[in-house]
């Protein structure tokens, strides 16, 4: 396991020990490790292994999977040391698909984004791309079998993005709540849990190729009811609307998590097609359960980002939208 200490690999790595798989976990110990003592674990810079890692990475493995490679940098140093590895699964973003305003239902066939390091929003991605294919051509020389997993947009326990835990958080604490999105706004979400089983399932099922590995699609008001409902306080949605919002200069997704406007060409990220996933063995636990796990879990660590719009700004314009 390449990373698997946050979130998705974190995730992973349990379904593999659940079933009794031998698990070396390779890390850079930014994170601690919760499995300690529970599974071999190699401390190192991936882009410059140690002495110790460069043995581990020799070794003959079922498997690799990567949940930590950012960037082609991230994989030249250690895609060498592999010898003898029966398949790579690569943990990648849709992400990486190019965004049309009124595209629906992006396939794994659809086209993918220029190469732009610089933009602000699609750097990352872009790296994944870089990612994705240059792995592509080094394995194809080897003969070893790849599966590239283009990940949704992921929600569940030890999510580090903190952009549910926005609306998570909110319920928590009770009151009013800014609600800037339209109701029918496309959201589409996916369980860890559910990428981690699906994913764990793919090795022993030999899959290969590329396959999206997102959620069911549904919608703004039925996401901030769940998670309103689901808290179980005292909270009164405040509707405000994309316009009002906008004309207060609410930013969309950096400010409120989740967000995007009718214009945004990021809705189509909210329609990928999962039909390779789900025929492939894919299932997905039901909105409501995925959110009651991510409560209990918000409910224990009571944190999150200092970026989204404060509360004090929120009330006031709160009152500014009633008048």
């Amino acid at each position: 396991m390449l990373g698997g200490t946050r979130f998705v690999g974190r995730h992973i790595v349990e379904e593999c020990l659940r079933r009794g798989d031998d698990v070396t976990v390779l890390y850079r110990g930014r994170s601690p490790s919760p499995f300690a003592g529970i599974s071999r674990h190699v401390l190192t810079d991936r882009r410059a292994p140690t002495i110790e890692a460069a043995a581990v990475l020799a070794e003959p493995w079922d498997a690799v999977i990567d949940t930590s490679a950012r960037d082609v940098d991230d994989l030249r140093p250690v895609l060498p040391l592999l010898d003898g590895i029966g398949r790579y699964l690569f943990v990648s973003s849709c992400g990486v698909y190019r965004r049309t305003l009124g595209r629906h239902g992006l396939t794994e066939r659809a086209p993918t984004i220029a190469a732009d390091v610089s933009h602000p929003v699609r750097a990352s991605a872009t790296r994944k791309l870089r990612c994705e294919r240059y792995l592509r051509r080094r394995l194809n020389r080897t003969d070893v079998p790849l599966l590239t997993a283009r990940l949704g947009l992921v929600i569940g326990r030890y999510d580090d993005s903190e952009r549910l835990a926005y609306w998570l958080e909110r319920a928590l604490r009770g009151g009013d709540v800014l609600v800037p999105m339209d109701d029918r706004q496309a959201i589409q979400l996916i369980d860890a849990l559910d990428v981690a089983r699906f994913l764990r399932d793919a090795i022993d099922r030999r899959r290969t190729g590329v396959v999206n590995v997102a959620g069911a699609r549904t919608t703004a008001q039925t996401l901030v009811d769940t998670v309103l409902t689901s808290a179980g306080r005292a909270v009164a949605p405040c509707r405000v609307g994309e316009e009002f919002a906008l004309a207060h200069r609410l930013q969309p997704w950096t400010e409120i998590p989740l967000w995007l406007p009718a214009s945004s060409p990021e809705l189509a990220l909210m329609s990928v097609d999962n039909s390779r996933a789900t025929d492939a063995g894919l299932t997905l636990r039901p909105l409501a359960d995925s959110i009651t796990d991510a409560l209990g879990w918000q409910a224990l660590r009571r944190s999150w980002s200092q970026r989204w719009l404060d509360h004090a700004r929120e009330q006031d314009l709160i009152k500014r939208w009633r008048g």
